[in-house]
């Protein structure tokens, strides 16, 4: 109704998951790094917490949105199942047969286990997705934990995530629960949006929807603060009446009274508005009695997807079920699956007290912003477009990139011999892969732009688009990019998937030949088979890296392989500041 009147394509407010008015702040992408995290651990249970609306589910859908071929998933929505249920579920996302008149636990054990051991074997990971597990029952969490047993001598084979609201919390601190609490490996919760938050929640909205314009006035937007206490979904809800409202009285912003109003239609009397925040007050002291078991909250400033560039600094990694404390400098990247595979960092929680310094840290970023050039020059040129992006990308491997076939550019480039990488990350995916790439960015309005990323620091990053280099700070570019690029690679003749424990063939050879020129070492023993020997320096090599150190050779450690070895190949970062 109001879509014409502020000039909107879509009602900006709506509470469907459309993916194009997701707002990640810094915790949504820690939050969602967190579960692309269990795609590539080696199992356990990984914990999502937050309040109603919070956004946990929406995380949710951008996971399986990113989710490889090579991983298999199983999603339970409706988690008010008994054990059998469970199994049956189970088996039924996953696609594994068994008898219609069974009522046997261990008849569905057993065949989930010969289909994980069948996929552990392709190198393939199986993930058990339980949404809104605090209806659970004990149960049926006990048949969880079981779950979690099944594992080979090296490998546990079946990565769990459980996603449920706060009361979960309190379920898994009971006594008789402390063995499925031991098996949780990471917990995050998912606290609503800050205060500085809000306003940018709003903005990114209001563009995607057409109008490049703040129709919330600054009291106003404290007000739904107060109202809506940060949580998204109520947020929307809020807002979605208060436009209409605005439209109703004829005015083209949003004042206060019209927030008070579209609060009190929402929730009734506003007294009870104001005791529903009283109410929830106690949350913030639950998440931060949750912490035990968390990974410290140091790696907060490690992450380059939050929205503040951030010096790399050591991790510490907390995990429940070991008593020592691993410090780490590097990430670390799982590499299970094949060019499809997304990367992710290891990740903590985010502490209310950091959330809370947000406003200081974007301040100090904000005021060096002078020493870059300007973003939106590159965004608001509409010829800096895919295939401006793809030209670039390919003069840097000495090729040419015809904008006038049909062929596509990976389809291009596989003609050329270089291999194509579609990829959803963030700024230190782009520094794992180390090659340039083409990114997918948004302005202000919602529009599509394309650049090829040619390098990066600690604090900036060199864009091409149309001929022109931009030098832009890592806060901005995080801001306008969602996480998509697209580079290129060299893979080795003969390489068709990971390299796994007792492969053989011609792409043995291969890596055993890089193996020696990195290692210095001229061996005439020709080795055709993928055992102990070479796993050990495959493993050595990705310690060194920061890969995960599993001896699974995938795209990312042949990448790695690649630069090391002396390949001539343009890169990211000099080899000098490489691991």
């Amino acid at each position: 109704m109001y879509n014409e009147y502020f000039g909107f394509k879509e009602a900006p407010f709506s509470i469907a998951p459309d993916p194009r008015y997701l707002y990640m702040t810094a915790q949504h992408r820690e939050a969602l790094a967190h579960l692309v995290y269990g795609l590539n651990s080696d199992g356990g249970c990984i914990l999502l917490t937050g309040e109603v609306g919070t956004g946990k589910t929406t995380i949710c859908r951008c996971l399986l949105e990113q989710i490889p071929d090579q991983a298999n998933v199983a999603l339970v929505l409706n988690p008010k199942v008994n054990e059998i249920e469970l199994l049956e579920t189970i088996c039924d996302e996953l696609k594994i047969e068994y008898p219609e008149a069974s009522n046997s636990v261990k008849t569905y054990t057993d065949r989930i286990y010969k289909y994980l051991i069948t996929r552990h074997e392709k190198g393939e990971k199986t993930v058990l997705i339980i949404d809104e597990a605090q209806n659970l029952d004990s149960k049926v969490l006990e048949q969880l934990r079981l779950l979690t047993n099944l594992e080979t001598n090296q490998y546990k084979l079946l990565q769990i995530i459980i996603l449920g609201q706060p009361e979960l919390l309190d379920i898994l601190a009971q006594s008789e629960m402390r063995q499925l609490a031991q098996r949780i490996t990471a917990r995050f919760h998912l606290q609503p949006l800050t205060k500085h938050e809000l306003k940018s929640y709003l903005s990114h909205r209001l563009a995607v929807a057409g109008q490049n314009i703040q129709l919330f006035q600054e009291n106003s937007i404290k007000l739904l603060y107060k109202y809506s206490n940060g949580v998204p979904r109520l947020i929307n809800i809020i807002c979605d009446r208060a436009l209409l409202g605005a439209y109703v009285e004829n005015q083209y912003a949003v004042t206060p009274a019209t927030i008070k109003k579209a609060s009190s239609e929402v929730f009734g009397e506003l007294k009870n508005v104001e005791n529903q925040q009283k109410n929830k007050q106690w949350l913030y002291p639950l998440a931060a009695m949750t912490g035990i078991g968390m990974i410290v909250v140091g790696l907060y400033y490690f992450l380059n997807t939050v929205d503040t560039p951030i010096e790399n600094t050591p991790q510490t990694v907390q995990i429940e079920n070991q008593k020592e404390t691993i410090t780490t400098e590097n990430f670390t990247l799982k590499e299970n699956a094949q060019e499809n595979e997304t990367p992710v960092q290891m990740i903590t929680a985010v502490e209310p007290s950091l959330m809370e310094q947000q406003d200081k840290y974007d301040d100090d970023i904000n005021n060096k912003q002078n020493n870059f050039d300007d973003i939106n020059k590159l965004l608001s040129d509409e010829n800096n477009d895919q295939v401006a992006a793809y030209q670039q990308l390919f003069v840097l491997w000495n090729q040419t990139y015809n904008a006038k076939t049909s062929v596509t550019a990976c389809k291009q480039a596989q003609n050329l011999s270089l291999s194509c990488m579609h990829k959803q990350g963030n700024l230190n995916s782009l520094r794992i892969h180390n090659r340039p790439a083409v990114l997918t960015l948004i302005n202000n309005k919602g529009e599509q732009r394309h650049a090829t990323i040619t390098s990066i620091d600690e604090n900036s990053a060199s864009l091409i688009s149309n001929g022109t280099t931009y030098k832009v700070s890592l806060y901005e570019l995080d801001r306008h990019w969602y996480g998509q690029f697209t580079l290129l690679w060299n893979k080795p003749d003969n390489y068709s998937s990971s390299i796994t424990p007792g492969d053989s063939g011609e792409i043995i050879n291969w890596l055993t030949v890089q193996l020696a020129k990195i290692n210095n070492n001229s061996s005439d023993v020709i080795i055709s088979t993928y055992d102990d020997y070479l796993i050990e320096k495959v493993i050595a090599f990705q310690a060194r890296q920061g890969l995960t150190a599993d001896g699974i050779v995938g795209p990312v450690t042949i990448i790695h392989l690649n630069t090391q070895s002396g390949m001539q190949v343009p890169s990211l970062t000099p080899l000098e500041n490489q691991g």
